[in-house]
């Protein structure tokens, strides 16, 4: 990856690179410094600048390598953890007057997710800067729970409308499970922000520290009882 060159390149001007050609141009032990026509100040001189040279050099390759985490990769995995989102919407579709039980595990796209984080983050976490650390994680799931949330959000308020609906028309339909298909859609939304949650943690990443990840927990926190029903029975 070109990144990780560029941070190997980085971390050798600073340090390898700095010795060797310092100890070339300017020696340090007693023989090769004699065997120079330059004085020992004008040596110290000549390796001080050496040093400003390629310390200058390494300032102008660590906000390329910045810009290519926080900006191009984290935008990339961003757009590929996103995709998925768009199975939110079809939640409700699996319950709406299908008569199907109350779920007792998350949707399948949910594992699906963070995939592209996690086996990017398996193939380069090795490599990562020791400038960068974890904060390019943050972004990503941090923007990913924040769309997250906002589907999620967008589908309760549907089915609520929905309930209300049907409840104007005093055909609102108890089925099995004793749920409405309204109580099992939250019930599956509550599942899912469960395994969205653990598959965030699964990575390093503090939960409570995500702003998008606790609003999904709120807006799931209904269904808690639900949840609790069905484990009961």
């Amino acid at each position: 990856m070109v990144t990780w060159e560029l941070t190997i390149l980085d971390t050798c001007m600073t340090h390898d690179y700095l010795e060797v050609i310092a100890d070339t141009v300017c020696p340090t032990d007693k023989e090769s410094r004699q065997s120079t026509y330059n004085s020992s100040i004008e040596l110290d001189e000549i390796r001080a600048l050496a040093s400003d040279v390629l310390m200058e050099s390494s300032h102008e390759i660590s906000p390329v390598v910045s810009h290519s985490w926080n900006a191009l990769i984290v935008d990339n995995l961003t757009s590929q953890c996103s995709v998925p989102l768009s199975a939110v919407k079809g939640v409700a579709a699996t319950y709406r007057i299908t008569n199907r039980p109350p779920p007792t595990q998350a949707s399948p796209f949910v594992a699906t997710i963070l995939r592209p984080l996690k086996d990017f983050d398996s193939s380069y976490s090795s490599r990562t800067p020791p400038q960068i650390g974890d904060d390019w994680k943050y972004q990503i799931i941090g923007t990913v729970s924040t769309k997250y949330s906002v589907a999620v959000e967008e589908l309760i308020a549907t089915v609520k409308r929905t309930e209300e609906a049907l409840k104007s028309r005093k055909t609102r339909r108890m089925m099995a499970g004793g749920m409405s298909d309204g109580e099992k859609v939250k019930l599956q939304l509550y599942l899912d922000h469960r395994e969205f949650r653990s598959q965030v943690e699964e990575l390093g990443v503090d939960a409570e520290s995500v702003e998008g990840l606790v609003k999904l927990g709120q807006l799931t926190q209904e269904a808690e009882c639900l949840f609790l029903q069905s484990q009961s029975k």
